[in-house]
C-alpha cells in the first residue's frame, strides 16, 4: 500500500500543483511546495494548518507554546491561510507553504526546518511526512483531532495505509467520538487523549475592531444580518431567504461571505436574479445596496459582530456545515441548516442553550431572520445565551499545549 501511495502521489503531484496555482491566483510558492523551506536553527515546533479556520487554531496554539518557551514555525496549504498567518501571526513563525507529501519534499523540508516536533491541526494525515519525521526522531502530534463522517468514510477504505502512518502519532482529540475514530484508523490507544475543542479558545484577531468599524460604517443604520461561509449551491438559497425576509422587513440588508472567494461572481449573480442590489466589499461605499459580498480574507468574524444575527453556511446543502462558534463568541444568535455533521457537538450545545436555531429550508430561514430582526431584545437575549454556552468550554488550548510540552522532554 505504501508503494502504491508513493506512485500515485508522484503522478498526482503535477495536477495538484496546477490546481493550487489556479485556485490561489498564481501564488503557488513552488520552491516551498517542493520542500525548500527557509532554514531554522532554533528547533521550532512545526505546525501545519490547511486554511483560515485551522490557521486561527494554529496561531492560538503557537501562542500557548511560546508561553511555555517553545518557538514555532507555521505552514499552510492555501493562499488564504498563508495571508491570514502573515497578517496576524508572530514574525518568528515565518509562514510558508506546506510541501507536497512526496518522500524527497518532506525529507528536504525536515532537514531545513529541523523541528523538535511536528504538529498537525484537525484532520491532516500525511503518510510520507509522518514516516520521515518519526524515522528522524521527530515526534508527531495531531491537535484538535477530528474525523468527520465524510473523512472517516474516505480514510477507512485505506486503513492499511493510514494505520501505518498513525501508529506512532500522539493525538489530542476534540471528543471521545473523534478519539475512537482515530483508534479505528490505527492510532495507538495509549497515545490518544481527549482535551476538547480548541476552537472554544480562539481570541479576537488584532484587526477585529478596525474591520468591524469599517463594515459597520458600510452597513449603516437599520436591520442587517450576516450569512457566513456560504458554500457552492447555497448562494441562491440564502438570497431567496433574504428576498423573502425583506417582504416583512423592507429595510433589511445582508452581508454575505462566500467560503471560497472564487464564488464571489456567483453570489453577485444570485443577488441579481432576485432583484437585489449587490456590492463588493473591496469596491468601497455603494449607495443603495441590499447585499454586501465580502471578497476579502479574514473579515468574517468582525462581520458577524456587525449583524443582528448570523447564519452559518455549508448547512443548507449537504456539506456538513462550517464553524458555528464564531458568531456565538460575539454574542449573536446563530442560525444554520439541517447539515451540521462537521460541528455536531457545538451545534447541539448552542441549540440547547437557546442561542441557536436550526432552519430546514430558505422559507424557514427567512421567517427566523424576520423574527429576530423585528425584535432586537429577543435577538440580544439569544446572542447572550450563545455566548455563555460557548464560553463554558474554554481551556482546551491550555490542556493540549501542556500535554505536548510535558511529552517532549521524554521523547
Amino acid at each position: 500500500m505504501r508503494w502504491l501511495y508513493r506512485l500515485l502521489s508522484v503522478l498526482v503531484a503535477p495536477l495538484w500543483l496546477a490546481y493550487l496555482a489556479l485556485r490561489q491566483r498564481g501564488d503557488l510558492r513552488l520552491a516551498e511546495r517542493l520542500g525548500y523551506l527557509r532554514h531554522r536553527e532554533d528547533g521550532p515546533v512545526w505546525i501545519q494548518a490547511v486554511s483560515v479556520g485551522e490557521v486561527r487554531i494554529a496561531l492560538r496554539f503557537a501562542q500557548a507554546l511560546k508561553e511555555r518557551g517553545l518557538p514555532s514555525a507555521l505552514t499552510a496549504t492555501t493562499a488564504a491561510g498563508l495571508a491570514l498567518a502573515r497578517r496576524e501571526g508572530h514574525p518568528e513563525m515565518d509562514p510558508q507553504a506546506f510541501p507536497l507529501d512526496l518522500h524527497s519534499c518532506v525529507r528536504r523540508a525536515l532537514r531545513r526546518l529541523r523541528p523538535r516536533a511536528l504538529v498537525l491541526v484537525e484532520t491532516e494525515i500525511w503518510p510520507e511526512l509522518f514516516r520521515e519525521a518519526i524515522r528522524s526522531g521527530i515526534p508527531v502530534f495531531i491537535v484538535n483531532g477530528r474525523l468527520s463522517d465524510r473523512a472517516l468514510r474516505r480514510t477507512v477504505r485505506f486503513r492499511a495505509l493510514y494505520s501505518g502512518a498513525l501508529k506512532d502519532v500522539h493525538v489530542a482529540a476534540q471528543s471521545e467520538e473523534h478519539a475512537a475514530r482515530f483508534r479505528t484508523l490505527g492510532a495507538h490507544p495509549d497515545r490518544v487523549r481527549v482535551y476538547g475543542n480548541l476552537k472554544y479558545d480562539l481570541t479576537l484577531p488584532p484587526t477585529f475592531e478596525q474591520v468591524r468599524t469599517e463594515l459597520a460604517a458600510l452597513a449603516g443604520p437599520g436591520p442587517c444580518w450576516v450569512a457566513g461561509s456560504v458554500r457552492e449551491g447555497e448562494e441562491r438559497l440564502v438570497m431567496e431567504a433574504h428576498a423573502a425576509a425583506r417582504e416583512t422587513c423592507p429595510q433589511a440588508r445582508l452581508i454575505l461571505a462566500p467560503r471560497h472567494l472564487d464564488r464571489v461572481p456567483e453570489c453577485l449573480e444570485a443577488a441579481a436574479s432576485f432583484g437585489l442590489g449587490a456590492a463588493r466589499r473591496t469596491m468601497g461605499p455603494a449607495p443603495g445596496w441590499d447585499v454586501l459580498v465580502l471578497d476579502t480574507v479574514g473579515e468574517l468574524w468582525p462581520a458577524y459582530a456587525v449583524g443582528t444575527l448570523a447564519f452559518v453556511g455549508g448547512s443548507l446543502v449537504p456539506l456538513g456545515g462550517q464553524n458555528v462558534l464564531e458568531p456565538a463568541f460575539v454574542g449573536r444568535p446563530v442560525l444554520f441548516g439541517p447539515h451540521t455533521e462537521n460541528f455536531r457537538e457545538e451545534a447541539e450545545r448552542l441549540l440547547a442553550s437557546g442561542g441557536a436555531f436550526r432552519t430546514e429550508d430558505p422559507r424557514e430561514l427567512a421567517w427566523r431572520v424576520s423574527a429576530l430582526l423585528s425584535d432586537p431584545a429577543l435577538a440580544q437575549a439569544c446572542g447572550k445565551k450563545a455566548l455563555q454556552a460557548a464560553e463554558q468550554h474554554k481551556g482546551a488550548v491550555s490542556r493540549a499545549s501542556q500535554w505536548l510540552s510535558d511529552l517532549l522532554p521524554g521523547l
